[in-house]
């Protein structure tokens, strides 16, 4: 498990590298609770404060009411 975690990681990090803007902004549970909201739907509370205009990448991982 842990061999595929690594190389899911890779492939996430590649990902974002190549599609965001600023990627360096997209790290740690940020890019982790992003990538699960869009492949498993779980944990969506990012995705959709991102959606809504709520919460931006400049605010970072650590945000006050996240559920």
């Amino acid at each position: 498990k842990s061999v595929y975690f690594a190389h899911c990681t890779s492939e996430m990090i590649f990902i974002t590298h190549l599609l965001a803007e600023d990627p360096e902004k997209l790290a740690g549970p940020l890019l982790a609770d992003t990538y699960v909201t869009l492949l498993k739907g779980r944990n969506a509370w990012y995705g959709q404060m991102l959606a809504k205009g709520e919460i931006s990448l400049d605010m970072g991982d650590s945000i006050k009411g996240k559920g």
